[in-house]
């Protein structure tokens, strides 16, 4: 009872603070008045954990505010500016210059004070330095991302990290840069340079200094198949062993001071023995942060074991669960809203799992006890991963009983060790040519990993992870009762796969295009949105979502036309889930045309091409496959028109060939551009739903008011992607369901702040 009641504080103070990232509206700091004055009155009457939650309100309503504050002080001149600014981290390439993250000091020759400085992503076409002063005009823009059922949040993100802002250098010939001195800089420097010549740079690059951006794209996937990416990077497990390095090499430099030193003096050296050790092993620790300019990952770790060393020093003995707990609402405190991050609840869920195992093991020791750990944590990690990467790495156990201690105990102490020599000058050549060889069986074997890479769709997951809790609680449960549990999941299961209802996704994409239709588990799509050198849609948001609605297999694909936006992510979509065919109204093969008058039939769902007349050798906006759908449910026929980017001459030719048409749901033709959506097409096509496939605040500035208007004119119910994040139509019975993923009046606070417009 007594644990329970010391669990409530810290428990209760956490949720409330980890609930402000998902508060609709961040209240006025004049609320810290009742909030402080209640949280005071609580404690005097032993309230204690009313008096937390009313502390942890207060705490989370000067974040907010101070959070809010920053960003209106970089929008306060306008969106053309001139800044001073302190970069902030190691640049990163992008597909237009670099971008680093930097804290604005001056705007227009205002000094703004450290507390009040915001932080921006700065874009230039030039690299800068860790640590220099940049000086010039930029033009600022409010963050946006997309928004999908799953998939990268980009506003969450930058939220986690105090970002509010993207600046973009406006002149190149009227900006400079000051190059002081910066360790950091001239450490990542002489690593680069000691390294240039070995194929695991961007690996070693990683690993002393949280720089992923010299990781090859292939060796990242390898990594993430085999379940080894969390070893990638500065991350808690690594900053723990170079704190025990640390500590280690204070013991022992004790103990032989103690040796040569005067009795007296040994002796009060020994005393104070544990002090110095955990001291110089935090100290070790923190270096290693700084290198990384004290990501959020890094500094959570710190805290974290500074926790556990004024406890060891203090010798107050708490429950495990009550460490953790105390952990999380100091970290939380001290990080404002990183309960926004993804690795927050990454590092949180590895040490309640390395504590459940604990309990799971009880008295067990020796070799079995290790090896018993090491399995049941890479079992209590299947389900995060599968839900994170959508799929499971089979061999992730094999690969991490290996390589976790042999990089715990030698590519990461000989990595720092190797850097520091650098760092100071010297050549430490032999060391990296020594890391080479040791990093050669990983290099053999990370291959190997995609062969046992197994994608999993969401569905499959949640019988994977009852499966999972049922053979964990194996000392609590029955054997009867597992296998009812099991039985349940099982008939379950297969019910949930006889579902073959039809249902629509616009997909948040950005400028692009990419719809999923999806019958039970297969899937049609139409476009796969744009693709980079080193970013794809299709892998970022269109795979991710196919595996989220339960997708297993890809009947068919559509591309529109060849445009990048609309066909850029075709390789990838081939690559990861393969269609049973392809239609697209260009190329010499008659064989799959998407051009007038073909038809066929997918389970309920018919299509039919409406345009072009006939294939063309390379297909723009005029000859994009407008397709016609068609679905049966019980009395009522649905109609979904797909249109891509065709254009204004397009549409009156088409309309010269169709009778009124009356649609259900239909995407806007060319992202609503005022090239198209002619009067011609609202004569001959009347849509209930029409959807425009936009990135929000884009430079094109689509889509266009006039278009829209005329599509409200005619009575159709408009959506934007870039504004309403991903749309989806179910057909259920004789009513269309409609859900967007962004909803203006529960978008939490931070949402509707960053993506909100300069007045």
């Amino acid at each position: 009872m007594a644990l329970l009641t010391g669990i409530a504080v810290p428990l209760s103070y956490s949720l409330v603070m980890i609930s402000a990232v998902w508060w609709p509206e961040m209240p006025s700091i004049f609320w810290l008045i009742p909030t402080c004055c209640t949280c005071i009155a609580c404690l005097l009457k032993r309230r204690w954990v009313l008096s937390a939650v009313f502390a942890a309100m207060s705490v989370a309503l000067i974040q907010g505010n101070l959070f809010k504050y920053q960003s209106e002080v970089l929008f306060r001149f306008g969106t053309d500016i001139t800044i001073k600014a302190q970069v902030d981290s190691y640049f990163k390439k992008i597909s237009h210059g670099y971008e680093v993250h930097a804290t604005i000091t001056a705007i227009n020759g205002h000094p703004i004070p450290s507390f009040k400085a915001p932080k921006v992503r700065l874009r230039t076409p030039f690299a800068l330095e860790a640590g220099a002063t940049f000086f010039g005009p930029i033009q600022l823009k409010r963050l946006s991302g997309v928004l999908n059922q799953v998939g990268f949040d980009r506003e969450k993100h930058a939220f986690s990290q105090g970002i509010v802002g993207i600046a973009t250098l406006a002149n190149k010939k009227h900006s400079f840069s000051v190059s002081k001195y910066h360790w950091r800089a001239k450490a990542h420097d002489a690593v680069k340079v000691a390294t240039e010549n070995s194929p695991f740079q961007g690996l070693y690059l990683a690993l002393v200094f949280g720089d992923r951006s010299m990781l090859p794209i292939e060796q990242r996937k390898s990594l993430q198949q085999s379940g080894l990416s969390h070893l990638i990077a500065i991350s808690g497990l690594h900053i723990g062993v170079i704190f025990g390095m640390g500590y280690w090499v204070a013991k022992s430099l004790i103990s032989f001071l103690k040796l040569v030193l005067p009795y007296k003096l040994g002796s009060n050296l020994v005393h104070s023995g544990q002090f110095w050790s955990l001291s110089i092993g935090l100290l070790f620790a923190y270096w290693y942060c700084a290198l990384g300019f004290f990501a959020i990952s890094t500094v959570r770790a710190l805290i974290m074991l500074g926790i556990l060393s004024l406890l060891l020093l203090t010798q107050v003995r708490i429950h495990r669960l009550m460490v953790l707990l105390v952990s999380a609402a100091v970290v939380l405190t001290l990080v404002p809203f990183s309960a926004a991050s993804m690795s927050f609840w990454l590092s949180f869920f590895a040490v309640g799992a390395l504590l459940l195992t604990l309990t799971l093991l009880g008295k067990t020791r020796g070799v079995i006890a290790i090896v018993s750990l090491h399995l049941v944590l890479s079992g209590l990690f299947i389900p995060l991963i599968g839900f994170l990467f959508h799929g499971i790495p089979l061999l992730s156990a094999a690969y991490n009983f290996v390589f976790v201690p042999w990089f715990s105990f030698c590519i990461v102490p000989l990595t720092l060790l190797a850097a520091a020599i650098n760092m100071m000058g010297f050549s430490s050549d032999c060391l990296w040519f020594l890391l080479d060889q040791a990093l050669l069986p990983l290099d053999l074997l990370l291959p190997y990993a995609s062969s046992f890479w197994t994608p999993i769709v969401h569905n499959d997951l949640m019988f994977v992870v009852v499966l999972l809790v049922s053979v964990l609680c194996f000392k609590w449960l029955s054997t009867s009762m597992i296998t009812v549990v099991f039985l349940v999941s099982a008939v379950q299961y297969s019910m949930m796969h006889r579902e073959e209802k039809v249902s629509v996704h616009f997909l948040d994409v950005g400028h692009g295009l990419s719809v999923a239709i999806v019958q039970g588990d297969e899937a049609v799509v139409y476009d796969t949105g744009r693709a980079t050198p080193t970013f794809s849609m299709a892998e970022a948001v269109l795979i991710p979502n196919l595996r989220a609605l339960g997708v297993k297999r890809l009947e068919g694909l559509i591309l529109s036309h060849a445009d990048n936006d609309h066909a850029g992510g075709e390789a990838d979509l081939k690559q990861n889930m393969p269609p049973r065919w392809i239609r697209r109204p260009e190329g010499n093969s008659q064989v799959n045309s998407c051009i007038r008058g073909e038809r066929w039939k997918w389970g309920a769902v018919d299509f039919e091409v409406l345009w072009p007349p006939a294939k063309v050798t390379r297909a723009y906006n005029p000859h994009s496959c407008v397709i016609l759908v068609t679905y049966q449910e019980t009395d009522r026929t649905y109609r979904l028109l797909l249109t891509g980017d065709i254009e204004k001459v397009s549409e009156i030719l088409l309309s010269r060939e169709l009778e009124p048409l009356s649609i259900d749901v239909m995407s806007v033709p060319h992202h609503g551009s005022k090239t198209s959506s002619s009067r011609y097409l609202h004569q001959t096509i009347n849509a209930d739903y029409a959807v425009a496939s936009n990135q929000f605040d884009s430079r094109w500035q689509l889509p266009s008011p006039v278009v829209r208007e005329q599509y409200q004119n005619n009575g159709s119910i408009w959506y934007e992607t870039g504004r309403t994040g991903q749309v989806t139509f179910q057909f259920v019975g004789q009513e269309i369901i409609v859900s967007t993923a962004r909803s203006d009046y529960l978008a939490p606070w931070y949402r509707q702040m960053l993506r909100s417009r300069v007045e």
